[in-house]
């Protein structure tokens, strides 16, 4: 029995997720304000075993440090990501014992970010969701112009081998699960709907439907500008985060929307 717990929190555009079996649970690309997951979690009745990151995001601060330290979860970043704080860091085929017969495994996918990694969530081997973070969104992509624009060609490229890749490992019915591309500036577009799996993808996103040039020409031709801030906010996040004031975590009360898929 497994359960996915999907977290929207209000002006960011973004989701977290929050997945697990009966007794432990993983938080995949969790926000700053970690009051909602944590809660989240005890209704639940779970403990945080892991809080994964899928890359150093540009559009908001990750409170994945906090979380870890808070619950005394393994933190896991991706190994190049280059962080200057305490975590576990995470390579391709690497894998995390969730919860009995629920494993984590890791799968480099660089097109949003160079060390861009998502997650496949396994019971007793076989996939049953994949957090694809800022690589394979619904009916789109994340960008691959907020690292360096010397880099942005190569990583659309990248892009579409990493959908390629994840369409080649996963099978057609595993839910994708983003993290942008609900009104966050890290889509190249935004979402067209609320849920999708890799075999609606593969029928439907251009990184399945277009050969890689023609890929890279249209993704770039698309993208519109973003805030300045965007472009330098994700290596800002190699440091470490000060401390959330408890005054200002209360005064921002977000609404959280749970939905939740698979066996409990």
């Amino acid at each position: 029995m497994f359960f996915v717990d999907t977290l929207e929190f209000e002006g960011l555009g973004n989701r977290s997720y929050l997945a697990g079996g009966p007794r432990a649970a993983v938080v995949v690309d969790p926000p700053r304000d970690v009051d909602q997951v944590i809660a989240t979690a005890a209704r639940r009745g779970v403990r945080i075993a892991y809080v994964a990151e899928t890359h150093l995001h540009n559009d908001y601060v990750t409170g994945g440090l906090e979380l870890a330290r808070l619950t005394g979860a393994r933190y896991l970043v991706p190994a190049d990501a280059g962080v200057s704080f305490s975590r576990t860091p995470v390579a391709d085929g690497d894998t995390a014992e969730v919860d009995e017969h629920l494993t984590l495994r890791a799968i480099a996918t660089p097109g949003h970010t160079p060390h861009h990694t998502s997650y496949a969530l396994e019971e007793d081997g076989r996939a049953i969701a994949v957090f694809t973070g800022g690589s394979l969104l619904i009916g789109t992509v994340g960008r691959p112009d907020l690292v360096d624009p010397r880099l942005t060609e190569h990583l659309a490229r990248a892009q579409h081998a990493s959908a390629h890749r994840l369409a080649a490992t996963l099978d057609d019915e595993v839910p994708v699960l983003p993290t942008h591309g609900f009104g966050s500036f890290c889509a190249s577009s935004q979402a067209e709907g609320d849920a999708t799996t890799i075999g609606n993808e593969r029928t439907s996103n251009d990184a399945f439907t277009l050969d890689v040039d023609t890929f890279v020409k249209r993704l770039l031709a698309g993208l519109e500008d973003v805030p300045a801030y965007l472009h330098a906010h994700g290596p800002g996040q190699r440091r470490r985060p000060r401390a959330r004031r408890p005054d200002a975590a209360r005064a921002r009360r977000r609404r959280t929307d749970r939905r939740t898929t698979g066996g409990g």
